[in-house]
């Protein structure tokens, strides 16, 4: 991995927040930044899993695995799943879709300030 490709990756964990209409909004909580750098996913075992939504998804890596460390336990624990964190790169959203010696992340949309 070199240095010179890194980005910032923001990791923020998605709580549902009552309001008193009794609807609910989304709070991002802030959780850690990490330096990641993407990759190019050209593998076919990739390309058949994720068809049409692959000029979606990146593959990132982060430095020393932290990332990876932090989100794999998540992917099968039920009441703190993946599915209830986004990371954000360039102001950009994205979902987390497998997490392994690297994470694929599908792009959601440009994230809404006002609720950071």
């Amino acid at each position: 991995m070199q240095l010179r490709y890194l980005n910032k990756a923001v990791l923020y964990k998605i709580t549902k927040e009552k309001q008193p209409n009794g609807s609910y909004i989304n709070r991002y909580n802030f959780i850690k930044m990490f330096s990641v750098q993407e990759q190019e996913i050209s593998d076919e075992i990739s390309v058949s899993i994720y068809g049409a939504d692959l000029n979606r998804i990146i593959r990132i890596k982060s430095i020393n695995s932290e990332l990876e460390k932090h989100l794999k336990p998540k992917m099968v624990n039920e009441s703190d799943n993946i599915s209830k964190y986004i990371i954000v790169i360039d102001d950009l959203s994205y979902s987390i879709k497998t997490v392994k010696s690297f994470i694929d992340i599908m792009l959601v949309g440009r994230l809404e300030n006002k609720s950071l």
